[in-house]
């Protein structure tokens, strides 16, 4: 095996310890986040200045610059993972002390905790080059962009429990002890996520040798798509973090919130963040990053222009507004941004000068947001009055920071991703029913049960929604036959032409146990490039493979299915399939189809299939289900609907043929016969008047197509002499087919006209 590439258990290994190892650095997050709630409180709590929080955002940011040398200075380190933990226990000490900085003299603070969370970003950075390396060289590709969402879930969901947890000690605690004890759980969480690391898999990783310390650095700018992703990510980061460092301050001084409602509008946030991480994870992965970018950054600008308007009267609505907005876009772009990073970097070697190039970058954006940040609210008044809205410094910031947003709106049209989907056709995605898409597509996920994962899956596809295309796809390599069948109906009932080719392998593969719902899910789709298989599954082997095929072609209803069903019709009886075909081929009104039906009717003798293939037959002498609806009535119900009937075939007979001449006279006489011996419920009679009837007007030779047809079906069934069948299916289809008969002499029956006579 090549070594530069872990087996499949030693990926597995690594990819669950880099997720565990991100969930307890969630636990540390708050120590060293000078922009979120918990540091600033502290950071207020000890006497810092708003600017000079905003001063901390900004320096902790631009220590990630420091990338830019520390990945050429850590890539030949023999033993990086000894490496990373012993600077990881220096990183996450300084950042964790900084809590002690409350005993230092007040005229001391700021310049200490500056030195301390600096001193920790400048070790974190010198350990992610390696990091994010590491990381890029386990990932598999086909997996890349949904790993990444579902890493990016568990740690968030980490962070919402930890960090509301935190928020209410704080509240019931407040003051010193309160942080302390915040910032010492931080502390172990961040050295237990270190210590995982020791048995975490490495592959090995070759040093490309590509000249000094210059040339190492500016290798990934010779990479056209890199730029133009980076120089997006600069803009959606500046544009972010003008007003980063001002939502916790906003909501603390101005707003005058508690620590536990911060966080749960925070936990509101890493919430959406959850469904963001795993939603735009597998559409990343499908459709690509780079439409996704484009729809997602149109939100992200609408979050600060909200902020702004934001106050102590609305601020209960506003608010969790925001934090749905922030956290699906903000989710959504985080996935989008590091799945296509992952994408561009080269695999297989020591690619962290990438990681250093976008690290640094990102950081000098992140350290120019707050620094502008910082400037905006010394160099603005306290109040504001913008057309006639007073408002505070800090809202006219957000306002400032949602107009910057529209440099990355521009620039998100630049990114190159040749694979990827246009945004016009991801969003035509998002149709169909997406509650229940989403619902279904997480009860299947948490059913432990194949029954319920069946149903769950059958009904993801009844959402209609194409999003549901992917996990029905991958659900038909499912263990289990049920999900497997209930997969293949499933696309069947969502109507996605895509999975079509799936669909078709399915169905030519001997060795497949779901064959027969792969045609049928074919026939529902109704595409046509679906016959030449669905044809050829007609001489199959298996009869519920014909048989499904049958039903398929019916569905499909196209000229060649037409014809090769009629052929099927007339080769050698075929017990196992003849009713489907019947079923079938009815769905168009061939006249056809009636004699080779009649033929196959007489080999029939189970009466519900008998009269599933008769109510064919009246559905081609275009009676639509009518014989259905006749059939199942009661007793009572269908004498009633059966004088009417035959009143009217009586009417429509009268005006083909006068009763001033012999022939009209006559066939008046039986007919009136044929109604009386009906209703003295004498069925024998009643049959002997039709024939006769029949008879008459097939002798006189003058009947249109429709009405031939009709009367040879009427005879073949009499003629078949079924007088155990004649008071059920016998009296039905012969006032059915009467009927048929009647509209066409009469002149009445659009068929007729389309036929030659």
């Amino acid at each position: 095996m090549d070594k530069n590439v872990l087996s499949q258990p030693k990926t597995a290994h690594a990819l669950r310890h880099f997720t565990l190892a991100g969930a307890l650095w969630a636990i540390y997050g708050p120590n060293a986040t000078a922009a979120g709630a918990i540091f600033s409180g502290f950071a207020l709590h000890i006497g810092l200045s708003e600017s000079q929080i905003a001063f901390l955002v900004s320096l902790s940011a631009l220590a990630g610059t420091s990338q830019l040398v520390s990945f050429y200075l850590t890539r030949r380190v023999a033993r990086k993972q000894r490496f990373m933990v012993i600077l990881g226990h220096f990183e996450i000490t300084a950042a964790s002390c900084v809590v002690l900085m409350a005993l230092v003299p007040p005229q001391y603070r700021f310049a200490a905790v500056s030195i301390l969370l600096v001193s920790a970003y400048l070790i974190g950075h010198t350990n992610s080059p390696i990091f994010n390396s590491w990381l890029s060289n386990v990932v598999p590709e086909d997996v890349r962009a949904t790993y990444i969402g579902r890493r990016m879930f568990i740690i968030t969901i980490t962070s919402m429990v930890y960090l509301y947890g935190a928020s209410v000690w704080i509240d019931r605690a407040p003051g010193l002890t309160g942080f302390l004890t915040v910032f010492t759980v931080g502390w172990i969480g961040g050295l237990l996520g270190y210590w995982l690391l020791i048995v975490t898999p490495m592959p090995r990783m070759e040093v490309q040798q590509i000249g000094g310390f210059a040339s190492s650095l500016l290798e990934p700018f010779k990479e056209r798509p890199f730029v133009l992703l980076a120089l997006f990510l600069c803009a959606w980061t500046v544009a972010m973090q003008i007003a980063g460092a001002f939502y916790g301050i906003y909501m603390i001084k101005y707003l005058e919130l508690s620590y536990s409602r911060i966080a749960i509008y925070t936990n509101i946030t890493l919430l959406c963040m959850v469904v963001g991480y795993l939603g735009t994870g597998p559409l990343a992965q499908r459709y690509g990053s780079k439409p996704l970018t484009q729809i997602l950054i149109i939100p992200a600008l609408a979050g600060p222009v909200l902020w702004m308007l934001t106050t102590r009267e609305n601020c209960s609505w506003v608010i969790p507004i925001c934090s749905v907005i922030n956290g699906i876009a903000i989710s959504g772009l985080s996935v989008a941004l590091s799945s296509l990073l992952y994408k561009l970097v080269p695999k297989g070697v020591e690619n962290s000068q990438y990681f250093a190039n976008w690290t640094g970058l990102q950081a000098m954006a992140a350290a120019a947001g707050p620094f502008l940040g910082g400037l905006l609210r010394d160099w603005l008044p306290e109040q504001v009055v913008i057309g006639g809205l007073e408002l505070t410094s800090i809202q006219v910031i957000f306002g400032i920071s949602g107009a910057t947003f529209l440099l990355p709106l521009i620039l998100s049209a630049f990114i190159i991703e040749p694979d990827a989907s246009s945004p016009g056709y991801l969003m035509g995605q998002f149709r169909g029913n997406l509650l229940s898409f989403a619902y279904n597509f997480a009860l299947y996920r948490v059913a432990r049960e194949n029954e319920k994962r069946a149903r769950a899956i059958r009904d993801l596809g009844r959402s209609r929604t194409p999003l549901a295309v992917s996990p029905l796809v991958r659900a038909l390599g499912h263990m289990s036959k049920e999900v497997r069948s209930e997969a293949a109906r499933g696309l069947g009932d969502g109507h996605f032409p895509e999975a079509i080719p799936t669909l078709v392998e399915a169905l030519e593969d001997e060795e497949s146990d779901i064959r027969p719902e792969a045609a049928e899910a074919l026939g529902k789709i109704g595409d046509r490039s679906a016959s030449g298989p669905l044809l050829r599954a007609l001489q199959d082997g298996d009869p519920r493979v014909r048989a499904s095929a049958a039903l398929a072609l019916g569905a499909i209803n196209d000229d060649e299915a037409a014809e090769t069903l009629l052929a099927a019709l007339q080769e050698p009886y075929d017990h196992a399939i003849f009713p489907t075909l019947v079923e079938a081929a009815t769905r168009r009104p061939d006249l056809r189809l009636v004699e080779p039906i009649m033929d196959g009717l007489q080999r029939l003798r189970q009466p519900v299939v008998r009269m599933q293939v008769l109510n064919g037959v009246c559905r081609v002498l275009g009676e639509k289900n009518h014989f259905y609806r006749l059939a199942n009535a009661e007793a009572l119900q269908r004498a009633a609907m059966s004088d009417p009937m035959m009143q009217r075939i009586l009417r429509l007979i009268g005006s083909a043929y006068p009763r001033t001449s012999e022939l009209g006279s006559r066939l008046r006489a039986q007919l009136c016969e044929a109604s009386r011996a009906l209703e003295d419920d004498e069925v024998g009679g009643f049959a002997t008047n039709v024939r006769l009837n029949v008879e008459e007007m097939v002798a006189d030779g003058t009947l249109p197509l429709v009405a031939r047809t009709a009367a040879t079906a009427i005879l073949r069934y009499l003629d078949e002499g079924r007088v155990d069948m004649l008071r059920g299916e016998g009296v039905v289809l012969l006032i059915i087919a009467l009927t048929a008969l009647a509209r066409s002499v009469a002149g009445k029956h659009p068929q007729d006209p389309h036929e030659e006579q």
